[in-house]
């Protein structure tokens, strides 16, 4: 019977200790994580155009870090990125989609891929979103993770959806397909904020990571998506003018 009890009692203590950090993560102040992102050297208007959801992933990831140092992600032009199959491109002022980057010392680096609807819209638990870093980098196993949220109206407030289901990965990178990503019965606002840290695995490295989004209306048919590095690309299979595409290259320029 003692033993039971003590088992009790360390369970206990555990779910309170765990309850503990959930909380002091999530009740940090606001403009605590604004100055650690200052005193990483982001630029005050990057601060400023960050959501507070973002904020708040970037601290539990990569706040605790007294090496942490801002990078500066810039798009590059396209080169033959597109889509190996019919299609149609989504415009930016229907999907925005950024990359965050922050070194962790001198050899690895923090990634933060994140993609918003500025327009309602209605995943049908087929899209999908991925992300890739060159070869010159491997992801560190574990150290990974992601929110999305939605909102029915614009000036609603961001509600937590969950995280979003890792269905492949690969040593520079990670996608994401089906229900996860949204399955409403109408459109509404969606948005997805994502991390993974990466070893540098090179002095001299290709600083460049490729990001898809793939948006399926279709009503039915088998569709299998992939995303490479340089340049990116999307293939689908089969052919559908039903599907929308997103595929950009990113240089971190440190």
């Amino acid at each position: 019977m003692k033993r039971i009890a003590s088992l009790v009692m360390v369970l206990v203590l555990c779910i309170s200790m765990q309850s503990a950090v959930m909380a002091s993560s999530s009740n940090v102040n606001i403009q605590d994580i604004d100055q650690i992102l200052r005193d990483s050297g982001t630029p005050d208007n990057v601060i400023k155009g960050m959501d507070e959801d973002l904020k708040r992933l970037i601290y539990e990831n990569s706040g605790s870090s007294p090496e942490l140092k801002y990078v500066e992600v810039e798009k590059e032009a396209p080169k033959g990125i597109g889509l190996f199959s019919s299609g149609y491109s989504i415009p930016s002022s229907d999907l925005k989609i950024e990359v965050f980057a922050f070194k962790v010392g001198s050899t690895q680096v923090d990634i933060y891929p994140t993609y918003e609807w500025l327009t309602p819209t209605k995943p049908k638990g087929k899209d999908y979103f991925g992300y890739s870093t060159h070869s010159d980098y491997s992801v560190v196993p574990g150290n990974r993770s992601n929110g999305i949220w939605s909102k029915l109206n614009a000036g609603d407030s961001w509600q937590n959806s969950g995280s979003a289901t890792y269905t492949s990965s690969s040593l520079t990178g990670y996608e994401h397909t089906g229900s996860s990503l949204g399955t409403p019965d109408f459109p509404i606002y969606i948005k997805g904020s994502f991390h993974f840290r990466s070893d540098i695995d090179t002095t001299s490295p290709v600083n460049k990571i490729a990001i898809s989004y793939v948006h399926d209306t279709s009503s039915g048919g088998t569709f299998g998506y992939s995303i490479g590095y340089g340049p990116a690309y999307i293939s689908i299979t089969p052919s559908s003018s039903n599907v929308g595409y997103s595929s950009n290259v990113y240089y971190l320029n440190y």
